[in-house]
């Protein structure tokens, strides 16, 4: 992925909230695509994995899709966790996640507006943990970079 613009433009298929956040991170962005591009490849790659999920997949299987996405980002965030509250904090999120997968089979047995009522609640939501997933993401690959530099 060439600049921090396209990114923004793939990061608005993948909601208003990661356009948001790739915008406030611009500048950050702007320097590991210069000082670290393989920094600034991971983190265009998973804006680009979430835009591709919520664009081509609907309905609970395009839920799970977003969420598998997510625990693979939480999961990374756990194992690189450099305290007990980085810990606790991606133990948190992976609750969060495994509470909105739980609910995917409610939706099932729901009457077809109030199932869009609450998938349209479960997408915000989704929506709201990317948000805080990849913000986390993005700060932890670049303390990484800064570290590994010499």
């Amino acid at each position: 992925m060439g600049k921090v613009g396209a990114l923004i433009k793939v990061a608005a298929v993948a909601g208003p909230t990661i356009v948001e956040l790739v915008r406030r991170f611009g500048p950050t962005l702007t320097k590991l695509k210069k000082e670290n591009p393989e920094v600034f490849d991971a983190v265009a790659a998973q804006v680009q994995k979430l835009a591709q999920a919520r664009k081509n997949s609907r309905g609970p299987e395009g839920i799970r899709k977003r969420l598998k996405i997510l625990r693979d980002q939480v999961a990374f965030l756990y194992s690189s966790a450099d305290d007990a509250a980085e810990r606790d904090r991606a133990d948190g999120w992976r609750v969060q996640l495994d509470r909105l997968e739980a609910s995917l089979p409610v939706l099932a047995a729901m009457g077809r507006k109030a199932a869009a009522k609450e998938t349209e609640h479960v997408n915000r939501r989704i929506d709201e943990l990317s948000e805080e997933i990849l913000s986390a993401f993005i700060d932890e690959k670049e303390e990484d970079a800064r570290t590994i530099e010499p």
